[in-house]
C-alpha cells in the first residue's frame, strides 16, 4: 500500500493554504492559519517548517505570505472547514465558510465561461456577440464572491483569473479553428471585445 504524501493534519493545512491562495491571490499570514487553525503561533510555525521539510510547501524565508504549495490541487483533500479546536455557534458564517462558498463560486465560474466559449462556436455565435457574455459571467463570479464575504479588491482578482482562463481557452479554440491564425491577433481581438462591458481596466 502507498504511503500518504501527508498526514491528514498537514492534508487540512495544505487545502486552506491552497484555498487562501486561489482567492486572494497570496499566502495566509502565519496568524490567520492559527486563527482558522484554533491552534499556537509555535504549532503553525511547526507545522509550515514540517510541510517544507517535506517538500509539500515552498517559501521565501524573510518574506511574508510567500508559501507556495506543490502538491497538485486534485490531491488536496476539500476544505470542508473540519479543522482541530472548538468551534461554537459564532463561528457559523465564519472567514473559512466564506473562503470556501469563494473557491467553489470561482471554480464554477472557471467551467462555466469554458462551457460557454465552446458552445458559442457550436452554435455559430459571433465573438462581438458571445465574448461580451464571458465578461458578464466574470462580473457575476465576482459578484457572488464578494456576498461570499470576500474583500472587493480579492473578489476583482477573482474576476480576473476567470477572464484569464476564459482567453487562454479562447485562444485553444482559436488553433484549433485556424491553426495558421496568429495567437496575438486572437489575444488582441479577445480583449478589445471585451471592452465595451469591462469596466474594471
Amino acid at each position: 500500500m502507498k504511503k500518504p504524501r501527508f498526514t491528514e493534519t498537514q492534508g487540512r493545512y495544505l487545502a486552506f493554504l491552497h484555498a487562501y491562495t486561489a482567492v486572494h491571490g497570496h499566502a495566509p499570514s502565519e496568524a490567520e492559519m492559527q486563527q482558522y487553525f484554533r491552534v499556537s503561533p509555535p504549532s503553525v510555525h511547526r507545522m509550515i517548517l514540517a510541510l517544507a521539510q517535506r517538500g509539500l510547501i515552498t517559501r521565501e524565508p524573510g518574506v511574508a505570505r510567500s508559501i507556495r504549495v506543490l502538491v497538485p490541487a486534485a490531491e488536496l483533500p476539500p476544505l470542508d472547514g473540519d479543522a482541530p479546536g472548538p468551534r461554537g455557534p459564532s463561528d457559523a458564517g465564519s472567514a473559512d465558510d466564506s473562503l470556501e462558498r469563494a473557491v467553489i463560486v470561482e471554480q464554477t465560474g472557471r467551467q462555466v465561461v469554458k462551457v460557454m466559449l465552446a458552445r458559442a462556436i457550436d452554435i455559430g455565435i459571433d465573438d462581438a456577440d458571445s465574448l461580451p457574455m464571458i465578461a458578464a459571467a466574470a462580473d457575476a463570479v465576482e459578484k457572488m464572491v464578494r456576498e461570499a464575504g470576500i474583500a472587493p479588491r480579492s473578489a476583482r482578482l477573482v474576476r480576473k483569473r476567470v477572464l484569464d482562463i476564459a482567453e487562454k481557452e479562447y485562444l485553444r479554440l482559436c488553433r484549433e479553428q485556424d491553426e495558421e491564425g496568429d495567437p496575438e491577433e486572437d489575444a488582441a481581438r479577445f480583449r478589445e471585445l471585451l471592452e465595451p462591458e469591462d469596466g474594471h481596466g
